[in-house]
């Protein structure tokens, strides 16, 4: 009997400790290079960084035959662009807050800048966000039994179209300038601004511990990676993104346990009983035989 109530104790402890996990989805708009993205990367040290990425598209570019100098002299441009968009966030830095300077992140062949945030209520403040607020658009349920499920519906980043094209004009901007600048064709022109038409959205939300799902994720060296794609038809009709985490419903299982092990006990109980009374009537049925 102890060891029941032992083994029954310890697949609780392991389910509490290794909670199920959903499988998560591959697909390969992760690495979409003609994407704007917003990259939020959360530390175990509190810390949070916001990068904005801007797609370059110079696969594209020497695909259609843009020369190396061209593909370059764009590059800059849309740096160029890039950087006066990371100055006027940095003008509005408060304490805890730091801008960087425009990067180029070869991974997904962008031009980005990011924004560093000591701590939650720094990212706050910087964006003028207030609890009610930032609870507001959150729409949140639980479902499930002995696992139970809290799935946590909020709003994609870049929520409408507005948002969208605000993103897609910095690129936009550095093509027009590029091209007239250099006296480029149309057709050049024409080309590197419809690409910029056909792009997607993604929303990159990484942590440092497990636990948060959503539908397409992967991990890396340091992250836990939470992907969300749209593109602008997706936006407009649904700007919601859904994430969620499980957890072992503890109390169930301990109710269970006590069942189980109760249960066991009347029947072992009831065992010992019948035996007794067994013994106790071959013990008589001996006295009369004698």
């Amino acid at each position: 009997m102890k060891k029941t109530i032992y083994a029954l104790f310890l697949l609780i402890l392991c389910v509490g400790i290794f909670p199920c996990n959903f499988a998560s989805a591959e697909n390969d708009e992760i690495f979409e290079k003609n994407a704007f993205r917003i990259v939020r990367k959360s530390y175990l040290t509190g810390e949070i960084s916001l990068s904005y990425i801007f797609p370059l598209n110079s696969e594209l570019m020497e695909a259609e035959s843009f020369s190396e100098n061209e593909i370059q002299t764009f590059r800059f441009y849309l740096a160029s662009y890039v950087n006066a968009l990371a100055k006027s966030n940095s003008e509005k830095t408060l304490d805890g807050v730091l801008v960087s300077g425009c990067e180029y992140y070869t991974d997904v062949d962008g031009i980005g800048f990011s924004i560093m945030f000591e701590n939650l209520e720094a990212q706050k403040k910087f964006f003028g966000v207030t609890d009610e607020s930032s609870q507001s658009g959150q729409n949140q349920t639980s479902s499930g039994f002995f696992i139970k499920k809290t799935e946590i519906k909020t709003t994609f980043p870049i929520s409408s179209s507005k948002s969208a094209g605000d993103l897609k004009m910095v690129c936009l901007m550095a093509v027009s300038s590029w091209c007239n600048n250099f006296d480029l064709s149309e057709e050049k022109k024409s080309v590197l601004s419809g690409s910029y038409e056909n792009s997607i959205f993604i929303y990159d939300f990484a942590t440092q511990v497990s636990g948060l799902k959503s539908e397409v994720m992967y991990e890396d060296e340091n992250f836990y990676h939470n992907v969300f794609c749209k593109s602008l038809g997706e936006i407009e009709s649904d700007p919601s993104i859904t994430f969620w985490v499980t957890s072992v419903n503890k109390g169930v299982w301990y109710i269970l346990a006590i069942v189980v092990v109760i249960t066991g006990m009347i029947v072992a109980g009831g065992v010992l009983y019948l035996k007794k009374n067994k013994k106790k009537s071959q013990k008589i049925n001996t006295n009369k035989n004698i």
